[in-house]
């Protein structure tokens, strides 16, 4: 496995999963969101979770927004998910009612102090497996390819915490080399023309480590 922990997120084309299989991922993120110009339809989803469980050890990681309980725990059962992302304002009471292992998305707004980020980090650590650092936006709740202030907040980059917002192949070599994130998760910096590209996949996971 890798030393920093790669997660690739927003895949729904099924012709480059038998290309993903082989690569050195650890999570793969299938989007559950509506609203997203990443959301998968469900058969793509189902084919999608099929050749991963077979053929490799990648985690699937489904991602929620502000969805129903009921509604995260039955898709959960569906696909097969190995853990829940949750990307809205999923409080601890919600989270405690899920059947998944979860992760939670901290947005992080430029006027968010360190010591409010970190509390916020250690709460949702409580119940939750992993922590996502990503860019706060008014219009998107993710994959908006935009950072945040990595220096700033680096001190909170530890373990089961992932960085996100604005990675690609052209940097990640940099961020990782300067401040040894635990983990660290990208979209749309994989992307060409809003599809996933699978030589910058490529060359992401390369540079990684």
């Amino acid at each position: 496995m890798n030393k920093t922990k790669i997660k690739i997120c927003g895949i729904k084309n099924v012709k480059i999963i038998e290309k993903i299989i082989k690569l050195k991922i650890d999570f793969l993120g299938l989007n559950f969101i509506e609203e997203s110009r990443r959301y998968i339809e469900k058969n793509s989803a189902l084919e999608i979770v099929k050749i991963i469980k077979k053929n490799s050890n990648i985690n699937l990681v489904g991602l929620f927004q502000d969805h129903t309980i009921s509604y995260v725990n039955n898709s959960s059962q569906e696909y097969n998910l190995d853990y829940v992302q949750l990307c809205g304002n999923e409080d601890l009471k919600y989270i405690q009612e899920l059947n998944t292992k979860v992760i939670k998305v901290i947005h992080i707004k430029s006027q968010d102090s360190v010591k409010e980020v970190k509390k916020k980090i250690n709460d949702y650590l409580l119940i939750c497996e992993y922590i996502i650092l990503d860019t706060y936006s008014k219009k998107a709740s993710g994959g908006t390819g935009k950072s945040f202030d990595w220096n700033e907040y680096s001190s909170l980059f530890s373990k089961k915490v992932f960085v996100a917002g604005g990675l690609n192949p052209d940097n990640v070599s940099e961020v990782v080399k300067t401040y040894a994130p635990w983990g660290i998760d990208v979209s749309s910096g994989v992307e060409t023309n809003g599809e996933k590209d699978i030589y910058k996949i490529e060359n992401f996971i390369n540079r990684s480590n």
